[in-house]
């Protein structure tokens, strides 16, 4: 690899130009996402709810981490009792879920262990996404949802975060579940 003038100078591989291009999709998710949270608390934001498969989606979420998996051992199990359809938000709830499992990988613990499980009781499902990093202190939980807000300031992984990925999951949840009590 040369380097010149602070820029680091690789060959255009296939695998570059995909992680260019995965970056420039993800920041301009990262300005979509900012504008619906500003659509989303301005009031002006309908649901786009459809019917949709919640497992498939889940594990669609899943396959954007391989490479993290494949590269650095991250081990992400998904466990789930049967494949399930819903009417929602299917971006939405696909944001929440990346979003939560992005955290998760984040802070993780040295085993680099994540757990996503998907649970179905009667006409109702429930995501879990758990790691076995250290926790969140107790004083520091009402404050995990706020913009910006990082607990630790160093990750497990070397990846900068915008400290808006929480922030998303509850006012995307909000608006999904506005009845929910955080």
């Amino acid at each position: 690899m040369q380097r010149s003038c602070g820029i680091f100078r690789e060959k255009n591989t296939p695998e570059n130009v995909q992680v260019v291009i995965d970056e420039a999709g993800r920041l301009t998710n990262l300005v979509n996402d900012m504008l619906d949270m500003s659509k989303l608390q301005a009031g002006v934001m309908e649901k786009n709810d459809t019917v949709y498969n919640l497992t498939e989606s889940i594990e669609s979420v899943l396959e954007r981490y391989n490479k993290l998996k494949e590269q650095d051992g991250y081990c992400i199990h998904f466990e789930y009792d049967g494949k399930v359809q819903v009417k929602a938000d299917e971006y939405k709830i696909y944001q929440v879920i990346y979003n939560l499992i992005n955290n998760a990988i984040n802070y993780t613990g040295k085993d680099k262990t994540v757990w996503v499980r998907q649970k179905i009781s009667g006409d109702k499902v429930r995501i879990e996404v758990t790691d076995s990093g250290d926790g969140i202190a107790k004083e520091a939980l009402p404050y995990v949802w706020d913009r910006y807000y990082k607990v630790d300031k160093t990750h497990k992984r070397a990846v900068m975060g915008t400290g808006l990925g929480l922030s998303i999951v509850k006012i995307y949840w909000n608006f999904i579940m506005p009845d929910t009590v955080w």
